[in-house]
């Protein structure tokens, strides 16, 4: 004959606790699931204060179609949306040509290469042809400093990237998401790109309406 041990009054006690909470979570859970009536009171005739425009805000991923006829004529039509001054944002300002420049979430300007001896040589061409295409709609740009040229890439190979729509999408993190392979070139790069009066562009706009600062 086998014999039960018999439970001590803690653990009896312990397993009427758990038995509770258990309970509990069983009925919160079936009333989570039944949709509850929400009721929302607006009071049309109180102000609270300005009402600040923080949606006049666009970005994207592929820089190299902002200065294309559809990119142009898609940026003039987001412009005229508000009243208020558009802030835009691109990607992969910086990446390094390799294959064709606009592609899904993609782009390049070749901003930055080395010379033979490893010497930094600029080529704003691109990125001032993208920000002029803002500004010439009064749309101010959200300068972002990315990404990381493939010489300046601590992890080169492979650099680009060719993800689709269902691929995993970790595979999009290629050369280009990278982190520098050397910080005083990287900071003579952000220096270069934010220099104000050396390059043609920034030179013949005003720099508060180039650079769109969000208060």
């Amino acid at each position: 004959m086998k014999l039960l041990k018999r439970r001590s009054q803690p653990e009896k006690n312990g397993i009427f606790i758990l038995n509770i909470y258990l309970i509990i979570f069983i009925v919160l859970l079936s009333q989570s699931s039944v949709a509850q009536p929400v009721t929302i009171d607006v009071n049309l005739n109180q102000s609270i204060g300005e009402m600040y425009p923080m949606w006049a805000y666009f970005g994207y991923d592929e820089p190299n179609y902002t200065y294309m006829p559809n990119g142009k004529k898609l940026l003039t039509e987001i412009s005229e949306l508000s009243k208020e001054p558009v802030y835009v944002r691109a990607h992969n300002l910086l990446n390094t040509d390799e294959g064709p420049r606009a592609a899904l979430k993609w782009g390049s300007s070749n901003a930055y290469t080395e010379d033979e001896d490893g010497n930094p040589v600029y080529d704003w061409e691109i990125v001032d042809r993208i920000f002029d295409t803002y500004i010439d709609r009064g749309m101010k740009p959200l300068v972002e400093i990315g990404f990381m040229p493939k010489e300046l890439s601590s992890n080169p190979e492979p650099y680009r990237h060719y993800w689709s729509p269902g691929d995993n999408y970790n595979d999009i993190y290629t050369g280009w998401s990278y982190p520098p392979n050397d910080y005083d070139k990287w900071a003579e790069l952000v220096q270069s790109m934010g220099a104000p009066f050396n390059r043609p562009l920034w030179g013949r706009r005003s720099f508060n309406l180039v650079v769109g600062v969000m208060e």
